[in-house]
């Protein structure tokens, strides 16, 4: 039996090699050591929300250009690696410029994020994108965290244990660290975090399989539910993401959105809900965590930030329990910035210190850009993809867990019955006419790969051939004729959302202009833009056709369970609302059964076969329509340095530089003190 890093090592097995063999040796450069704290930065040649998985989801927010002219050089030789691991499906985001003097003190950073967060700024409420997970990662920390490795590993966490039928895990938390309002984090404060989050109608789906929860001293006892060990512990499910952070209980107990008062699942008693919401008058988009900096302000909306402070206190601190000097910035700013233009130009004109997009045409504008800095990363990363909701039929899944007497309909009011892609034919039409290449060049400058699954190259369950449809028009046509007698439309029919963002609704202007070439006015596909704020809602619900999306980036299948568990398919029913993290709906018994492997199982290749039976079930019934494997630019002026280099404590191993668009903040400093000059 395995435990512990051996196993999970073990776990990183991908066609054939290991995650770390599949990378070039690493890259050591300069390192400036200072009086209690090492700073060596790594360099690392390939690789790459958390989607993130053990999270809330993700919408597409792939992003509109700039024109504004750049100082362009030839490719330095690191820069020329960056584009090789790129190609590769391997690029870390990692910061490798060599360190000439610091880490200093001082300075505000001003960070130009992609989006606005709603119900903020809570784990268990929160519908948090990538923009939010930024956020998070600056005013707490998680219970672990990916290593450069791409292992997950203990971090608030000091150890864990497993029981010999992984039935039980015993997690030790590090003593002497204390919330930004001075409660201690121990035991009961960890295990306060998970269950609110299991009560949560949002993230409770993540931890199905969990039957208890209980914390003692600096210990957590997590007990799975008869028959389902934990095979790989509840490290995905609690990385640096949403529920992997950890929250003040003195704070979330003042919260008027608290599972524990408004949840129908509570274990209090009515009188003991009531008498607490009389209480609670706290707010929950003032967030008091753990981390390198503390809440100051937030106020919403496009334009708009939340600003952070230095921890004076921070437990890897020089008043912490490490004796290390984090973190370095006085301040750190997130600006909202939803459109990529004034964001690239908010940059240019020294509005923002850093940003970042998903928009591979407006990164490709940084390269050989000496005025910045340009990170890639595309490594552990996700897929963009046209989610399709198949809403219909009964979930047998959902009766039996539920225990309920009658069969549990999906479309009780027949909302989505009109939807003709609810036909394998039609969504097998609609794969075969669309053009990834020609995509990949017109909008995002041939730097993306085409999708063929939800993993990416070098992940767990890739797959060169999954059998997903290739672009074949003659083979498109062909199984319209059977979509519109499937569907009995003709034309057929149906609304396809993008965010309100310009260059999305011209993506998707593309992609329906494919479609039409292939079968003329056989097909009427409406463009709908709706609000960013909206676009994760409507998902939720379960209100739409198709929409563009982009999620499941992550560096272990188990992360992305309970998006595609028939467990978490919801019905859509305006009248009894339910939030669905499945959020096509579709139940795929061959989906489900590999599901149970990939998380009860701990034998590696058991694992692996399961994860690559997954992506085969996919291309076989196409849930959804792949585009390509999303690439991240993190772009930066130059006084902004050690962007993503993070050490660990008690791991020789620094963190993972960037998974899907998020990383680390602690660790940056800027030139002199000064992000700005």
């Amino acid at each position: 039996m395995q435990t512990g890093r051996t196993r999970r090592n073990a776990e990183n097995v991908t066609n054939g090699r290991s995650r770390s063999q599949s990378r070039r040796p690493f890259r050591w450069r300069v390192a400036v050591i200072v009086a209690a704290f090492a700073l060596i930065a790594v360099a690392c040649g390939s690789g790459d929300d958390e989607s993130d998985g053990g999270a809330a989801p993700e919408p597409d927010t792939t992003e509109a250009a700039t024109d504004s002219p750049q100082t362009t050089t030839a490719l330095s030789v690191e820069e020329e690696e960056v584009v090789e691991d790129r190609e590769a499906g391997e690029a870390t985001g990692e910061d490798t410029r060599e360190v000439q003097s610091g880490p200093v003190h001082g300075g505000k950073l001003v960070y130009g994020i992609e989006a606005d967060s709603a119900n903020p700024f809570v784990h268990y409420a929160t519908s948090c994108a990538i923009s939010c997970r930024m956020i998070f990662r600056a005013i707490t920390d998680p219970l672990y965290i990916t290593d450069s490795d791409g292992e997950i590993v203990p971090y608030l966490v000091e150890s864990e244990t497993p029981s010999a039928d992984f039935m039980e895990w015993t997690l030790t938390i590090r003593d002497g660290i204390t919330f930004h309002d001075g409660t201690p984090l121990d035991g009961a404060a960890v295990a306060y975090n998970i269950n609110l989050c299991r009560l949560s109608q949002l993230t409770g789906p993540a931890w199905l399989g969990v039957d208890s929860v209980v914390g003692d001293g600096q210990t957590v006892t997590v007990t799975a539910s008869p028959g389902q060990p934990l095979a790989v512990g509840i490290g995905p499910s609690a990385r640096a993401e949403v529920c992997g952070q950890m929250f003040s209980p003195a704070w979330m107990e003042t919260l008027p959105n608290n599972p524990l008062y408004v949840s129908p699942s509570s274990p209090l008693p009515e009188t003991a809900r009531e008498a607490a919401l009389e209480n609670a008058t706290g707010d929950p988009s003032a967030p008091v965590g753990l981390g390198a900096f503390k809440f100051v302000s937030y106020t919403p909306g496009n334009g708009n930030s939340f600003v952070a402070e230095r921890n004076p206190d921070y437990w890897r601190g020089p008043n912490g329990i490490t004796g290390e000097d984090l973190p370095y910035l006085d301040e750190i700013e997130f600006v909202v910035s939803v459109d990529i233009q004034g964001r690239s130009n908010g940059l240019k004109a020294g509005q923002f210190d850093v940003i970042h997009t998903a928009n591979a045409d407006e990164i490709s504008k940084y390269e050989g850009d000496t005025d910045f800095v340009l990170l890639q990363a595309n490594d552990y990363g996700e897929t963009s993809h046209n989610l399709i909701n198949v809403a219909s039929g009964v979930n047998p899944w959902l009766q039996a867990v539920r225990q309920a007497a009658e069969p549990i309909p999906m479309d009780p009011l027949g909302l989505n019955a009109a939807n003709p892609l609810l036909h394998l034919s039609c969504r097998k039409a609609l794969a075969h006419a669309f053009d990834g290449e020609r995509f990949a060049n017109e909008r995002h400058q041939g730097l993306v790969k085409v999708a063929n699954g939800p993993f990416p190259p070098g992940s767990m369950g890739y797959l060169e051939d999954s059998g997903y449809p290739s672009f074949d028009l003659d083979a498109a046509r062909a199984e319209f004729e059977q979509c519109k007698t499937d569907s009995g439309q003709n034309p057929v029919t149906f609304s396809f959302n993008t965010t309100n963002d310009a260059f999305n609704v011209e993506s998707n202007e593309l992609i329906a202009s494919m479609w039409t070439e292939a079968f003329a006015d056989e097909v009427a596909v409406s463009i709908a833009p709706v609000e960013q704020g909206q676009y994760i809602g409507l998902a939720l619900a379960g209100v739409f056709q198709m929409q563009g999306w982009r999620n499941h980036g992550g560096v272990d299948p188990a992360e992305q369970w309970y998006w595609w568990s028939p467990f978490t398919a919801s019905p859509i029913d305006p009248s009894v609302p339910e939030l669905a993290l499945n959020f096509g709906r579709f139940m795929d018994p061959a989906i489900a059964d590999a599901l149970n492997v990939i998380r009860h199982v701990p034998d590696p290749e058991a694992r692996r076969a399961a994860a690559e039976a997954v992506n085969r079930a996919f291309a076989a019934n196409v849930w959804n329509l792949w585009t390509y494997w999303t690439l991240w630019g993190i772009v930066a002026n130059p006084r902004v340095q050690n962007i993503t280099d993070l050490p660990i404590p008690d791991n020789p191993e620094n963190t993972f530089p960037v998974i899907s668009g998020k990383h680390h903040l602690g660790q940056i400093w800027c030139t002199d003190g000064n992000c700005q000059g």
